[in-house]
């Protein structure tokens, strides 16, 4: 699940007589600013990590030296203590940190190229104060034979935040079964299992997804396992998926994994995404296909048992022609149709991303998916000596928001499309994407918007958003019946503010602590929902 994000800019509040965003301004939030901060001064903020009821942790850059900052509600700076790199005159590389309880756990590792040896390093430090808890220690190593295959680890968390998985990626062999070693510790760093693993299938045949780690310290891998060669081209001739979703689980007692098959005749599974809470079955959700493409027929959940990983339930939802055509201009509607008839298929949407799953209180659930596509462009051009010079392009597109309800007895009720249409070229996305926030039984996106899709119809055009003057920050809210209202949150007094795309986190039921910058400043702010 991914984090979550707003992207806003420095508020001015739509007060203006006669101004058409005026209208429509929302009575739903508000915002509140902290202090400009200089990032010459206080240093140049990278990601919050954590928080607590307290204050939010973050990572911020100065001088090269990458610090911790503590940070109050009210803006004030706690503390902001420089989190060394170099140790042992070795730079290392940052992979994870976690607050975890009191604690702040930072994951770095090192090559060593004299011992060839890649090794994953721990450290533990009060949150209360950024004081050492214990010495640094080494919790995996890999031994390299050629610098270019090294491995390689990755941390993830229990959704009750206790233990901790690191998956040590052991080095490829060509033709061979790829190969892990899984590590389970606690939030002090004990050593809870461990277990080297070759997977029960070829790396060829295999691909690895996500790697998780469950409250009770078993381990979830999921995965593509892929046709062979012939029986693809088969598969791929009768306009079927050429690979099935498999969970396997290891338990830290040196037998084979559990291998589940997560199937479904007749629908091709897209993005298959997972979440546990701290109890209670496994959820799934994700978008399939019909014919083997990667366009979107419709949404699926599924329920699995936490304890034997078996299906015990699944729905389904087919996205009708009205609800995938709107927002579709007369012309996109009939190219889309066109391109459809010619393949003989009932008409689809592009591929999209299912980025978060909210589990409700009563049982049931929402899932939230957005389409997202990258791509590149190079263009080469030619002088009079016959020199060619060549520069590449990235495109960054983030469009129409899609929400899946889940009723308690884990069957789809509806689907809403919140529109919004975001392309930018070689920065990352960092002004796209949306920012959630869950309160009561309304769901809240906000995004980066044009204001001339303020009072966006279906059948209207979506404009794109653009900085500027037209730039607007858009509240959309989707109501427990599934209805989607669209209001004005802020406009962008500063043309140039904006934020980076994971800066905002949800710190309470009703609030959401956001980051704006503008040229050399900075400042934080918290949206409360009324």
């Amino acid at each position: 699940m991914r984090s979550l994000a707003l992207l806003t800019g420095v508020a001015l509040f739509l007060a203006l007589p006669g101004n058409l965003c005026a209208q429509a301004k929302t009575d739903r939030a508000t915002v509140e600013w902290g202090p400009e901060m200089l990032d010459k001064k206080d240093g140049v903020f990278s990601e919050v990590f954590g928080h607590d009821d307290e204050a939010v942790y973050m990572i911020v850059f100065m001088k090269k030296e990458r610090f911790i900052r503590k940070m109050d509600k009210n803006y004030k700076v706690v503390y902001q203590r420089v989190l060394p790199m170099e140790i042992d005159k070795n730079d290392h590389v940052m992979e994870q940190i976690v607050l975890s309880d009191d604690k702040i756990l930072v994951f770095t590792s090192f090559f060593d190229k004299k011992d060839k040896q890649n090794a994953l390093y721990g450290r533990v430090f009060s949150a209360g104060d950024m004081s050492p808890v214990g010495r640094l220690q080494i919790l995996a190593s890999i031994e390299v034979e050629r610098k270019r295959n090294q491995g390689g680890f990755s941390v993830s968390v229990s959704p009750n935040e206790e233990l901790f998985l690191v998956n040590q990626q052991l080095p490829f062999e060509k033709e061979g079964y790829e190969r892990f070693e899984l590590k389970v510790f606690d939030n002090a760093l004990q050593l809870q299992w461990e277990q080297r693993v070759d997977l029960p299938y070829r790396d060829d045949e295999f691909g690895v997804q996500s790697v998780r780690v469950d409250n009770d310290a078993s381990v979830m891998m999921i995965g593509n396992k892929y046709a062979e060669k012939r029986e693809a081209k088969q598969l791929r001739k009768d306009g079927k998926a050429t690979y099935i979703y498999h969970l396997l689980v290891y338990r830290g007692d040196g037998a084979a994994p559990d291998d589940h098959p997560v199937e479904v005749p007749e629908k091709f599974l897209q993005d298959l995404t997972i979440t546990m809470a701290d109890e209670g079955d496994i959820l799934c959700g994700g978008f399939y296909g019909v014919k083997g493409s990667f366009a979107t027929s419709g949404a699926f959940f599924l329920r699995l048992d936490r304890k034997t990983k078996n299906i015990v339930h699944s729905s389904f939802k087919e996205f009708d022609k009205e609800f995938i055509t709107m927002y579709m201009t007369e012309k996109e509607e009939a190219k889309a149709s066109k391109r459809a008839e010619k393949k003989g298929e009932e008409i689809e949407m592009y591929d999209y991303d299912l980025s978060d799953i909210i589990v409700r209180s009563d049982g049931g659930a929402i899932l939230l998916g957005e389409q997202y596509r990258y791509y590149t462009v190079t263009t080469c051009t030619t002088n009079a000596n016959g020199g060619q010079t060549c520069t590449t392009s990235y495109h960054y597109v983030y469009n129409d928001i899609i929400a899946i309800n889940i009723d308690p007895e884990g069957n789809i009720e509806w689907a809403a499309k919140v529109p919004k249409r975001q392309h930018t070229v070689n920065d990352g996305g960092r002004a796209s994407s949306y920012a959630l926030v869950v309160k009561d039984t309304d769901i809240h996106v906000l995004f980066n918007d044009n204001g001339k899709n303020l009072f966006l119809k279906p059948g209207d055009k979506v404009e794109p958003y653009r900085p500027g003057k037209e730039a607007l920050i858009t509240l959309s809210t989707i109501a427990e019946d599934g209805k989607v209202t669209r209001e004005a949150l802020l406009a962008v007094e500063k043309r140039e503010a904006i934020t980076l795309p994971m800066s905002a986190v949800q710190i309470g039921d009703d609030k959401l602590f956001i980051y704006a910058d503008w040229k050399k400043t900075h400042r934080f702010g918290t949206v409360t929902f009324n």
